[in-house]
């Protein structure tokens, strides 16, 4: 069985920051606008962050793997991924998402990037949080 990485549940920015000091600065500015757009549009939504890989989960005990995520957030090191774990059910008239059969992403390499594509970004994050959403 693999062993679990540690998390910190619910990060601030200045813990994020301090995760992803070492990656270059656009793919750290990247990361922390991404995570910054979710908490602007979904802010009750629970996160956590895998302190090894920096992948930040959000959406607790929504769908998913395992019964957790509704997205996450991770930092490659030419690009950062916005990941919707139930993507393929999402309406994407921008054509925004990559991917495979469940999981779809936002791949970006730039904060130009995400500001142009930002309103549709909104939209796919709302979409996905009301998937599974309570009647």
């Amino acid at each position: 069985m693999a062993k679990q990485h540690p998390h910190i549940e619910n990060p601030s920015v200045d813990a994020l920051r301090e995760l992803v000091a070492e990656r270059p600065v656009a793919i750290s500015e990247l990361y922390l606008a991404f995570h910054e757009l979710l908490r602007e549009t979904l802010p009750d939504v629970a996160a956590s962050v895998d302190t090894v890989d920096h992948a930040i989960g959000y959406g607790a005990h929504q769908y998913g793997y395992n019964g957790w995520g509704m997205a996450a957030v991770m930092p490659y090191a030419k690009w950062v991924s916005l990941t919707l774990m139930q993507g393929s059910l999402l309406d994407d008239p921008a054509g925004l998402l990559t991917g495979g059969a469940k999981m779809r992403h936002v791949k970006l390499a730039s904060l130009d990037a995400l500001r142009a594509q930002r309103g549709g970004i909104r939209d796919l994050i709302v979409a996905a949080s009301l998937l599974h959403a309570a009647p």
